[in-house]
């Protein structure tokens, strides 16, 4: 009888069993209240001191995934929440998500076992590249997180969230500030506090309109989330950037597709 009750579904969180669901509770609580915000968490509901949530979200990002995982998932989810709220919103919709989207590189070692079906090839000019794609991010004030398939469960048209992404990379290009350190082979190392450095290197021609704006073709590397590199498509800068990118790094060595 007691493994049949553990194995239940919860009333309110059909997606977990109920003992798993009172431990994403208790998760939740702890997250709150590390960010001082009084509330009181059960069934499927938050009633903060900040308005009201459901924690049907923050139920199916857990479902799939190991246990140990869920503190990180709950914490990254709750603060999105919250922040959501306080911007006017209960979840990121077609209607909230443009202002705060934005381009985000992602390396298959940063997925944590989180499903991104929706997220779309990085390609060059060999086509397609292994181990990153091209993934949306919220961008707050403090924090930038990593959007998965269920944070973008009520988006209906990706289409145009990946678009204002764009976009708002673009003004985080423009934005930035930036230092410079000129390589050999005429190769640009660009360091930047952005979060969303790396993921420069998702714009080619903007990249090289300001950094290398006599080169006519490019190639790009990130070898950090604080760094892109940019040079000449030439054997020597390939060379120059593959040293400096080292042998694990957000992006290799790239030639966009022209």
């Amino acid at each position: 009888m007691g493994l049949f009750n553990r194995l239940r579904p919860d009333p309110d969180l059909a997606s977990l069993d109920t003992r798993s669901a009172e431990r994403v509770r208790s998760l939740v609580r702890s997250c709150l209240e590390s960010l001082g915000i009084e509330a009181t968490v059960a069934g499927g509901h938050i009633d903060s001191s900040l308005g009201h949530l459901s924690l049907e979200q923050v139920a199916r990002e857990c479902a799939d995934q190991d246990r140990g995982s869920w503190p990180v998932i709950v914490d990254e989810v709750v603060k999105r929440m919250i922040r959501s709220l306080v911007d006017g919103a209960d979840q990121l919709s077609d209607a909230t998500i443009g202002e705060h989207v934005v381009w985000r590189l992602l390396p298959d070692a940063e997925r944590m076992g989180r499903s991104f079906r929706y997220a779309r090839p990085v390609t060059g000019a060999g086509g397609e590249l292994e181990g990153v794609v091209l993934a949306l991010a919220w961008d707050g004030q403090e924090t930038l997180d990593v959007l998965n398939d269920a944070a973008l469960s009520e988006v209906r048209d990706l289409d145009v969230a990946f678009e204002a992404g764009r976009e708002n990379l673009v003004e985080d290009l423009a934005a930035a500030a930036v230092e410079t350190t000129q390589l050999a082979a005429g190769v640009v190392e660009i360091t930047s506090p952005s979060w969303l450095t790396a993921s420069w290197a998702l714009l080619p021609a903007e990249v090289a309109e300001r950094f290398l704006p006599e080169v006519s073709g490019v190639l790009l590397a990130a070898p950090d989330h604080q760094h892109v590199l940019v040079g000449p498509d030439t054997p020597e800068a390939r060379t120059v950037l593959g040293s400096r990118a080292g042998r694990a790094p957000v992006l290799p060595v790239v030639a966009p597709p022209r």
